[in-house]
């Protein structure tokens, strides 16, 4: 299948040649709906890029309870950490549907990047963008309450549609927004609802639509669902 490459971000700027090495260097598997493709804690799987399907990355706790850390579409990366420092799989993945990945092993990624600097650059650059986006959903997680982390997460997904100010749709499932929340579906559920009937939303079939985006912003800037938006 052909990938668009400058849609990585470890990828883009590659020339035809540096393209050429990490195709030679990726292996691509093929995994069917519910297969494992690592553990947390054995060998270092290498680096994915996922091709087609859908993938579950998660952990598990003492008591066996599964926490989703992300649900990956094409063309996202994973285990990058793991393939750069050669160490354990620090999560589990899981095939949610039939799904496809081109693999790079640590050794192979470390040869790419000696010799492709572009790819190195980029690695750093992709790796420092992770580990922000790590603290900023710490402290998520840690101070914002559920709806108000969702007003956000709303703002984020409605970036591109910046020009409909009133109806920007979302593209994420409950469970997808769960687990990029740290939380569960049923949470989710009531913070929508709660978010519908306040205005901040509205829903037409099976779509939510932002409603009131001055109000969705009060509420992420504030952590303080809006009785009244102040004017600015």
């Amino acid at each position: 299948m052909g990938i668009d490459w400058n849609t990585i971000p470890y990828f883009r700027g590659l020339d035809p040649c540096g393209l050429k090495r990490i195709q030679a260097a990726g292996r691509q598997h093929v995994y069917q709906a519910g297969a494992t493709i690592f553990n947390e804690g054995e060998a270092c799987a290498g680096f994915y890029v996922v091709l087609d399907g859908l993938v579950r990355i998660y952990r598990m706790n003492a008591e066996g309870r599964l926490h989703t850390l992300s649900l990956l579409r094409p063309l996202s990366t994973f285990n990058e950490v793991a393939a750069v420092d050669g160490g354990p799989n620090p999560f589990n993945a899981v095939a949610v549907t039939n799904a496809e990945a081109l693999v790079i092993s640590h050794d192979r990624l470390l040869n790419l990047m000696a010799a492709e600097r572009v790819l190195l650059s980029n690695t750093v650059q992709a790796l420092a963008h992770l580990n922000r986006e790590y603290i900023e959903r710490l402290e998520d997680m840690t101070f914002r309450s559920i709806p108000s982390r969702l007003a956000k997460l709303f703002l984020y997904e409605s970036t591109a549609y910046a020009d409909q100010i009133a109806e920007a749709p979302t593209q994420l499932t409950q469970e997808e927004i769960a687990a990029v929340l740290g939380t569960t579906r049923e949470v989710v559920g009531r913070a929508l609802r709660g978010l519908l009937n306040a205005g901040l939303l509205k829903k037409r079939g099976r779509h939510v639509y932002i409603a009131d985006r001055r109000g969705l912003e009060w509420l992420a800037e504030t952590n303080t669902m809006p009785e009244r938006v102040p004017n600015r």
